[in-house]
Order: C-alpha cells, then structure tokens, then sequence
C-alpha cells in the first residue's frame, strides 16, 4: 500500500535525463508607449483596460450578426393589415400664400431693413397686374403706425421726384426738338442747293450730248434759224447761244453751266482794263453779260503754224474765261462824271467793285459803255424781283401743309381741315394782329410758349395765353376761317391736356381752400366747368370718409356719434362755402345732391349704432340732442335738416335750402 500511495504521488521525480518542459507563448500585447511630442499631456494613446485585437474584432462580428438577424426578423405591416392603433403619417403644414412680384421683393425673416419700415421696391408698382389691397396686406399686415406712415412719406417722395425729373425731361426733349427742327430746315436748304447743282450737271451732260450729235455745220444752221423762228421754244435759243459761248470763249463752260433760264443779255467786244492805281492798260478784255452774271474774257494770241497755208490758218487770238461774278455781287459805277478821270483824259470808263477789289474797264465807243450800263442794270434788277419771289415762295413752303403736319401729327386725322388747306394753300394765311401781319408761323410759335407754360406750371400764364389764342380764333372765324379752325383745333388739345394737370391737382389737395379755389377757377376759364364741378365734390367726398373712419370706437356711442357728427357735418358746410365761392348759384343743384347723400349715410350709420339700444334711454337722447347740435351748422350755409327725432324716421330726413 505504501508503495501504491508512493506511486500516485503528484509530485514527479526528475532525474537527471529529464527534459525541462518548453515555455508557452501567450497572444500578442500591446505595450503603452511613451507620450509623443505635442500630445496632450494625460491622455494615453491606449487605453489601460486595453483587450487583445482579436476579442475586439470577434465581438464586434457578433453585434453585426445580432444587428442583421434582428432586421430579418422584423415583419412589416401591409396597409390591409394595418390596425386601428398605428398612428397615421402626419401631413405637412401649408406654406402662406404669397402674391406675385410683391413676395418675392419682401425681406426674408432675420434679414436686415435700411429703414424703419419695409423696403422700396419699385418694380412691384409697374407690374400691369399690380393690386394694391393685396400688395398693402401682404407688405403692411405686421407694420406698426409709425412705419405705415413712414412707408408713407417715402413713396410720396418717390413720386414727387419722379413729377420733378418728368418736367425737366419733357423741358429737354422740347428743346432738342427745337434744335432738331432747326437743324431739318437746314438740311432742307442744303438739299435744296445740292438738287440745283444736280440739275446743273444734268443740263450740261445733256448739252455735251447734244453738242456732239450736230457735228455737222449744215444742221447746226438749220436748227438755229428752227430756233430763231420760233418763239415758243425759246429754252432751245438759250441753249444754242451758251454752246456757241463755250466754243467761243476757253473756259466759259466752267464758270457758266447750263442752268434753266440762263441766258445771254449782252456781249461786248474791245475793252481795255486799266490799273486801278496808274491807269495804264494792261490788255484787252471781252465782256459777257448773262442774267444772273458777268464774264470777263481776255484776249490772247494763239501759236501761228507755219506749216498751214493762209486759207487755214486760223484767227491769231483766242478769248480766255478770266473772271466770272455774279450780279448781285457787282457794284459798277460810270467814271465819265469822275473829276480825277476827267483830269487824266479817261473817258468811257466804268468800275467794277467786287468785295474789297476794284476793276477799271475803257471803251473807246461810248454807245457800248452807254448800253451795258444800261442792261447790268436792268438785269440786276430782274434778279433781285426773282430772288425775292424765290424767297418768299421758299417761306410759303415753310408754312404749307407738309410743315404743320410734321410738326402737329394730330393734323392729319382731320382731313376736311387738310384738304382746305391743299386746296387754298398758304395765301390766306395771312392776318392781322394788334395792327401788325401774322402768318401760321406766328401761330406755332404762340403754341411752343404755351407748351412751355405747361410744363413749368405756370397755370396762370398758360389759362391766359389760351384765352386770349381763343379770342383771336373768335375774331378770324369770318375774315379766315380757315386759320381760325386751325387755332381752335391746336388749341383745343392743349387745353384738355391742362385741364387734366389742374384737376389732378385739385384732386390730391382737396383741403386747401386757396388751392382749390385756383384750381377752379382755372377750370372755368377753360370751359371745364362741369369737370371742375365733378372732381371738386368726388375729392370731397372722399375726405369725409376717409375723416370718418379716423374716429375710433372706443364702447361710448354716444361719444361717437358726437365726434362724427362734428367731422361730418363741419365738413358739409365748409364744401358748401367753397363750392358758393367758386361755382355760379344756378349750378347748387348738384352740391344738394351730394350733401344729401352725405347726410343719408350719416343715418344709416347712426341707425347701425343705436340698433342695440333702447329708445327712450339717455344714450338714445343723448345721441339725438348731439345730432341736432351739429346739425345746425348746415342752417349758416343754407342748408337745413329736419325730422331726426329718431332713428326710425331718419329715412324721410330732408335736405331744403332755404
């Protein structure tokens, strides 16, 4: 047994050939290392209760399978199946409406405002489909009084310096409008001038043409004595002699192109030009006179060739263009009575004075001196009726239809007045004023200083400038009716469109009873004055309910009805004292139907009050005693209203002036 016990003994023997047991190797730890530089000192990079890498992994492999089996054990209910106590989805709220164009212009909430109140934006008024109850509800539903009212004032200075910069631009375009026009009648005399040289070149590549196609001698011959025979073509004689003149002369052509009615008057041969300082000739000269100018020609010698036999030589001078004036710029004066002359033994001598030149010519024939003295003259003369007649023609186009339909467009819708106008033209356009001559130019420039009038708002000036065109056009209505329906049409527009000014004005300041009396009575000057009558009375009305409305209910009736009856009937009376001022007494029929409807509405409005209280009870006598006090305003004005005791008898209230 002991042996046994010994053999089961835990403890084993080593003896010398046993083998040491080999060490186990554990997993792999991680060691903590020492803070790098930078780190945050107390924070360790790993964590003391650090696990090995492969628990981590194997517990986080767990979750994901816990997370997947949990997904695929979920059942969702099919919405058959769904009960009574699943909740349902709930809705999402619905957004304000916003209307378009003022919306999108409001500031976003927590966004900054330059002002006190809402921004500006004047875009959202020229929107056509603007609509000003939704625009204030939407812009000024959270305003306060004060930023209503500074919301106010700013759109009024918006359109006070829009009315500003309006006036100025229409000043602008009326003065550029003049300067255009100007610059129009310019071009139309540079055209003019440019259709005259375009004639004259035409004229003369006609006669280039003419001139070569009779070459021959034989029907040149013919065609003159055609010519001189015949009277009634007398443009063709002209035509010949200014050809003949340019083979004649070397040079004419270019000083003397063919122009219609060009001809020559006179042609004088064997003149000696003197020098104006020592009365030495100094070669001889041939005159031409035309109708509208003089020619001087100088007389030269050709080259003689000898080769030619002395049947074919030709003449051995030749005349050369050398000066070329026009008749209006020639001064020419006899010498003969000269005593200087006289004195030197020069007779038959004639100046020319051309600017700051003078010229001396000598004739020795006195007879040729005699005749062209004579017809320079005579021929100056012709061109000065001519150059008259031109000018005043020229004027007449000015003034024709064409004139004032580009300056008035409104004209041609008035046919009848255009077609007297095409049919009498511009003859009777003339008529007399304070003693003097007026034409239909004077007549624009009476309607461009009353444009202007318009514009500045000077409604004084312009009322009176239209009375007194009017008076005019009265008094031409027998002597030229023609102008006279003109100045009534011209006039007419102009009036409307100050009429529409005053009663605008008349409309927006309908409490300043200087104001509106101005307004009125520029109206009436105008004929207008039922419109006058009509914006007067509506811009009343509008004050009065826009007074009452002003005064709050604050549960005393009674003081209510006491503030409006002041408003109301203080109101009434004051219209009632303007409107006697301004209008004729024949026309207070329409100021009793407007102060009737006034009152109808105070008893209605009295009726609406007092529904809920008790007739007979001191509120309900207080409310009478207080409408018959005010009521007694309308006695000083004329007025009187009667049978307001109660409420129920308000309807037959009524208005009698007395």
């Amino acid at each position: 047994m002991d042996k046994d016990k010994k053999s089961l003994s835990l403890r084993k023997k080593r003896g010398k050939n046993t083998a040491k047991p080999k060490p186990v190797i554990g997993p792999p730890r991680q060691v903590p290392m020492p803070a790098m530089p930078g780190a945050r000192v107390g924070q360790s990079t790993i964590p003391a209760n650090a696990q090995p890498l492969g628990q981590v992994r194997a517990r986080e492999k767990e979750k994901v399978a816990d997370l997947v089996k949990r997904r695929m054990s979920t059942r969702f209910p099919v919405p058959g199946e769904m009960g009574g106590d699943i909740p349902a989805i709930p809705s999402i709220p619905a957004m304000p409406s916003i209307p378009a164009g003022a919306g999108a212009k409001l500031p976003m909430p927590g966004s900054e405002r330059s002002g006190p109140g809402p921004a500006i934006d004047i875009s959202v008024f020229r929107d056509p489909q603007f609509n000003a109850d939704k625009f204030v509800a939407t812009v000024l539903a959270n305003s306060s009084d004060e930023e209503i009212k500074d919301y106010q004032r700013r759109l009024k200075d918006i359109r006070n310096r829009t009315s500003t910069d309006l006036q100025k631009n229409v000043f602008v375009n009326r003065t550029q409008f003049v300067i255009i026009s100007k610059e129009i009648d310019k071009l139309k005399s540079e055209m003019r001038v440019l259709r005259t040289l375009l004639t004259d070149l035409h004229n003369t590549t006609d006669s280039l043409r003419t001139e070569s196609s009779f070459s021959s001698a034989n029907e040149s011959a013919s065609r003159r004595h055609a010519n001189r025979s015949s009277v009634a073509d007398l443009t063709a004689l002209h035509m010949s002699h200014l050809q003949a003149l340019w083979k004649a002369v070397e040079g004419a052509q270019k000083f003397l192109p063919s122009v219609p009615g060009r001809h020559i008057v006179l042609e004088s041969k064997h003149w000696i030009e003197l020098n104006a300082a020592t009365w030495k000739p100094r070669r001889i000269v041939h005159m031409v006179l035309l109708n509208d100018h003089l020619l001087i020609a100088t007389v030269k010698k050709k080259r003689v060739d000898n080769n030619t036999s002395g049947s074919q030589r030709s003449p051995h001078t030749k005349n050369v263009a050398d000066k070329c004036w026009g008749l209006s710029e020639i001064e020419m004066v006899d010498l003969s009575t000269d005593a200087a002359t006289a004195r030197r033994g020069i007779v038959n001598a004639i100046s020319l004075r051309i600017g700051k030149e003078s010229f001396v010519y000598k004739n020795e024939d006195e007879e040729k001196k005699t005749e062209l003295l004579r017809q320079f003259k005579k021929s100056r003369d012709e061109l000065r009726k001519a150059l008259r007649a031109e000018t005043e023609d020229s004027l007449r186009r000015r003034d024709s239809v064409s004139f004032f339909a580009g300056r008035d467009p409104k004209l041609l819708e008035h046919g009848d007045l255009l077609n007297s106008l095409t049919a009498h033209g511009t003859g009777n356009s003339m008529f007399t004023v304070e003693g003097q001559s007026r034409n239909l130019r004077w007549v624009e420039g009476q309607m461009d200083e009353l444009d202007e009038a318009i514009a500045h708002r000077k409604f004084e000036d312009a009322v009176a400038s239209v009375s007194r065109l009017r008076a005019l056009a009265q008094s031409l209505a027998k002597s030229n009716s023609l102008v006279s329906e003109l100045i009534h049409l011209k006039l007419d527009e102009r009036a409307s469109k100050l009429a529409a000014i005053v009663t605008s004005d008349l409309v927006e300041n309908p409490a300043q009873k200087t104001g509106v009396k101005n307004c009125i009575n520029w109206l009436v000057r105008l004929d207008y004055e039922d419109r006058a009558r009509e914006a007067f009375l509506e811009a009343r009305g509008g004050t009065i309910k826009k007074r009452t409305r002003q005064v709050r209910f604050e549960g005393d009736v009674a003081l209510y009805i006491s503030q409006v009856a002041l408003v109301q009937f203080t109101l009434i009376r004051n219209t009632v004292e303007i409107y006697n001022s301004c209008f004729e007494y024949r026309l207070a029929s329409a100021l009793v139907r407007w102060a009737k409807q006034h009152i109808d509405g105070y008893i209605e409005l009295l009726e609406r009050q007092l529904q809920t209280v008790d007739p007979g009870s001191k509120v309900w006598e207080d409310c009478m005693e207080i409408t018959k006090i005010h009521s007694t305003m309308l006695v000083d004005a004329g007025l009187d209203f009667k049978e307001l005791n109660n409420p129920s008898v308000g309807r037959k209230a009524e208005l009698e002036v007395r």
